[in-house]
């Protein structure tokens, strides 16, 4: 038997790291959005229960992402509305 390492360093070893984008790497799956992160992880468990599933299928999940999108697309737009509004100064 080999030596036994750590967790941290197997991880270390193993190139992963933690994604801390809302946006998922690559996947076969073709999500977009990363579940994991703690910005999208709440709402994404509103939704799961929204629906009645702990396991959303390839269509939920989708759906989730495009509200996600949509979600994003406001906020852009108000932030934009806001930099491009009057100033006070």
């Amino acid at each position: 038997m080999g030596n036994k390492i750590s967790w941290e360093d197997a991880e270390k070893l193993g190139g992963t790291t933690p994604n801390d984008s809302i946006f998922a790497p690559p996947n076969k799956y073709g999500y977009r959005i990363n579940i994991a992160h703690p910005q999208i992880r709440p709402l994404f468990e509103k939704y799961c229960e929204k629906v009645g599933e702990k396991i959303l299928s390839d269509a939920q999940r989708h759906h989730f992402e495009g509200l996600i999108y949509t979600m994003l697309a406001r906020r852009e737009k108000l932030e934009q509305g806001h930099n491009n509004g009057p100033s006070d100064c």
